[in-house]
């Protein structure tokens, strides 16, 4: 009877751990925010701006324009009040004008105090060493921590049928593999076909809640200014456009006519 004591006690050090780590585990997934802030990024054209539609359940971004400029939106859903910021796209193979990146970079601060999540929208197809340098280039405009905020979204994934996203992840190799690594393979797959109030929403969600609790907390846009240089003050550019919002900026080939077209800045 004595021998058997110590293994009882060891047993029941080894139960408590168990149930500590499960009280964690059961805290984590407990964490539903009553607010989320999303800021969507990716290439012009890939669904981007169809899956901030899907998220909030109505066509709130205008799917025929090509966005010069970040467009916020906000509305309640599944029971949330849900903030999603919608970014100028970058182009495949085509340099990105420095008014692009910057009005680009502007999107983390329409959510203040910061967004829960980047959510970066890739369409499924062929993905090249190209496309993950495009990726690298624009994402890295937040800073190195905006990986810990993102989550990557795979749009037009029906086009794969019978084959599960797991196999077209590995089937498209190293280049893939690097930006999902870099997001701590952060993924989710959304089927923009479907609108209105369906199940993956709230799954999305659901991801959005599990990041803020394992990253303990949102991005917060003042960290990467810390990391930028000293901008020339006579490049005032920028300045601009967070003054006056939404509005066609100099040089820009737009005539008045298209200018008009463009969506303000919700408040």
């Amino acid at each position: 009877m004595a021998e058997k004591t110590p293994r009882q006690t060891a047993g029941g050090d080894g139960a408590e751990e168990e149930a500590r780590k499960a009280a964690i585990a059961a805290a984590k997934a407990a964490i539903r925010l009553p607010e989320v802030r999303l800021v969507v990024l990716g290439w012009r054209w890939p669904g981007k701006s169809l899956t901030g539609n899907t998220i909030l359940g109505r066509e709130e971004f205008r799917l025929e324009r090509a966005a010069e400029f970040c467009v916020k939106r906000q509305t309640e859903v599944q029971e949330r009040q849900v903030t999603v910021v919608d970014t100028p796209g970058w182009f495949s193979a085509q340099d990105t004008p420095e008014e692009y990146k910057q009005e680009l970079v502007r999107g983390a601060s329409l959510c203040p105090p910061g967004p829960h999540a980047f959510l970066l929208v890739i369409p499924v197809g062929m993905f090249t060493e190209v496309d993950r340098a495009r990726i690298e280039e624009h994402v890295s405009l937040f800073g190195e921590r905006v990986w810990k905020h993102t989550i990557v979204v795979f749009s037009w994934a029906e086009v794969l049928r019978n084959i599960s996203i797991e196999r077209y992840i590995r089937r498209e190799g190293k280049e893939l593999q690097w930006v999902l690594e870099k997001c701590k393979r952060r993924y989710f797959v959304i089927n923009n076909c479907i609108f209105g109030e369906h199940p993956q929403v709230a799954r999305l969600l659901e991801r959005v809640d599990k990041l803020v609790a394992d990253e303990g907390g949102f991005y917060k846009p003042e960290e990467v200014e810390k990391e930028k240089k000293p901008v020339d003050e006579n490049q005032n550019s920028a300045k601009e456009v967070r003054e006056l919002g939404a509005r066609p900026k100099q040089n820009s080939g737009l005539s008045l006519s298209k200018a008009m077209e463009v969506e303000p800045l919700a408040n």
